[in-house]
C-alpha cells in the first residue's frame, strides 16, 4: 500500500518541478515577448553568457545524473532539485538579458537548452519509497 507521506512529499517535488517548467515559458512570452526569429548577424559573436549557460547546464546534469541519484533523504533531494533547477532557469535569464537583440538564434537556443534541462529533473524518482518515509528508493 502506498505510503500517503511520501506521495504528499512527491507532490511537492512535482508541484515546484513543474512551476520552474511553466515559469521559463511566462518568462519568454511576458519578459521576452515572444519567441525570436531571425538570424544571428554574421558578425556577432556568441557571448561570453554562452559559455557560462552551458557549464551551468553541464552542472545541473551532473547533480541531476550523479548526485541525486545517490541522495536518500527527502531533504537532501529537495535541495539538490532546486539547486539543478535554479542553474537551469538562469539560462533562460541570459538570453533575455545578456545575449543582444541581434542574436535571437542565440536567444532561441539558450530557451530551448534550459528547457531541457529543467525537463531532466522531473521528479520521477520520487515515486518510489523503500518503506522508510525519510528516504526514496532508487533501483
Amino acid at each position: 500500500m502506498p505510503n500517503p507521506s511520501a506521495n504528499n512529499r512527491a507532490l511537492v517535488l512535482w508541484v515546484i518541478w513543474f512551476a520552474m517548467l511553466s515559469a521559463v515559458f511566462f518568462y519568454q512570452f511576458g519578459i521576452g515577448r515572444g519567441l525570436p526569429h531571425g538570424s544571428n548577424l554574421p558578425s556577432a559573436a556568441a557571448p561570453p553568457a554562452v559559455y557560462l549557460a552551458i557549464a551551468q547546464v553541464a552542472v545541473a546534469s551532473l547533480i541531476r545524473w550523479l548526485v541525486i541519484p545517490r541522495a536518500k533523504e527527502i531533504p537532501k533531494i529537495l535541495v539538490l532539485m532546486i539547486i539543478g533547477l535554479a542553474l537551469s532557469e538562469a539560462v533562460e535569464f541570459f538570453g533575455l538579458f545578456l545575449v543582444p537583440r541581434d542574436q535571437p538564434e542565440t536567444k532561441l537556443s539558450l530557451w530551448i537548452l534550459s528547457i531541457l534541462s529543467i525537463a531532466q529533473f522531473a521528479p520521477v524518482y520520487a515515486n518510489r519509497t523503500d518503506g522508510n518515509s525519510d528516504a526514496f528508493h532508487y533501483g
